[in-house]
């Protein structure tokens, strides 16, 4: 069906004349009763009846009207969507663990009182589950640490961070002056699958060292559970400086500060390479980028 016989009908009945209705549409009036009478064809039935208070539906009519508005409402949506405007509908974002508690909340909030026609919703996992999940089309959008390279996505650093070193409260740092010191204390360390394991495991590998040489004593699948453990005086761990400084902050752990481990990572937003124009991804990109401008 043409969507001009569902514009013509739709506005007919607003202004209640064959007329007005044309005049608006910047069309000849027998064009309007030409589309009104292909609508009638096609079901079958009457759609309108002439009144002394102008142009009325039959009951039939009435079902018709309610559903072709519905089904104009869902175009337009559409094109605004996908041919720009303001960003609505809804986004699904993928976001690894750290990104998840530290950056995006603010990020969100912030985003919905610019735009409160988007609404979100969010899947959290390791960096290469929430990338499956974007390639399956489950997620709209990615936010973790590095994504792999490939031609159907699009990404982008868009917020650097370090890593940090903490310990329990009572664990005495005099005598620790580089990274080797901390061989013979026993650590708590993130899943193998974590950004922030890689990450670890990468520096380590730079210094000429191992995790073999490090006493784990413990993997947990969380930041927060890692903290936790530190805090129970199970160990010291590497997490986010984002976990560090609010866990330090909260008097539950302190920061070891070392020169020889200056860790450094990025933050990647990711969406499919056909959608990063799309009004509302790019719109969220846009959001981002301005938020961490003098972050990095």
């Amino acid at each position: 069906m043409n969507l001009n016989h569902l514009k013509a009908f739709e506005k007919l009945i607003q202004v209640k004349s064959f007329q007005e209705a044309a005049r608006q549409l910047s069309v000849s009036q027998p064009a309007i009763t030409l589309r009104i009478q292909a609508l009638e064809e096609h079901f079958k039935t009457k759609l309108v009846k002439r009144t002394g208070e102008g142009v009325q539906l039959t009951s039939q009519g009435e079902v018709i009207y309610k559903r072709v508005k519905e089904i104009l409402k869902l175009w337009e949506d559409l094109e605004v969507q996908f041919l720009g405007g303001e960003p609505v509908g809804k986004l699904v974002i993928g976001a690894s663990t750290i990104p998840s508690e530290y950056i995006l909340p603010k990020i969100i909030k912030n985003f919905k009182s610019t735009y409160p026609d988007v609404d979100f919703s969010m899947r959290i996992s390791g960096s290469k589950d929430v990338v499956d999940w974007l390639k399956n089309r489950l997620v709209d959008i990615a936010i973790t640490g590095e994504p792999m390279t490939t031609p159907l996505l699009y990404s982008r650093p868009i917020v650097s961070e370090k890593l940090s070193i903490i310990a329990p409260l009572e664990f005495i740092e005099e005598d620790i002056k580089q990274f080797r010191d901390l061989f013979d204390v026993e650590w708590i360390l993130r899943e193998k699958n974590s950004d922030t394991r890689s990450s670890l495991e990468k520096t380590i590998g730079t210094l000429g060292f191992s995790t073999e040489l490090m006493k784990i004593v413990g993997e947990l699948g969380s930041t927060e559970a890692v903290i936790a453990a530190v805090e129970a005086g199970l160990g010291i761990t590497v997490v986010s400086s984002y976990a560090a400084e609010r866990a330090a902050q909260s008097g539950r752990v302190k920061i070891i500060n070392l020169k020889d481990f200056q860790v450094t990572r990025n933050f990647y937003f990711s969406c499919l390479e056909e959608n990063k124009n799309l009004p509302v991804i790019s719109a969220f990109l846009g959001f981002i980028e301005d938020s961490y401008k003098d972050h990095n």
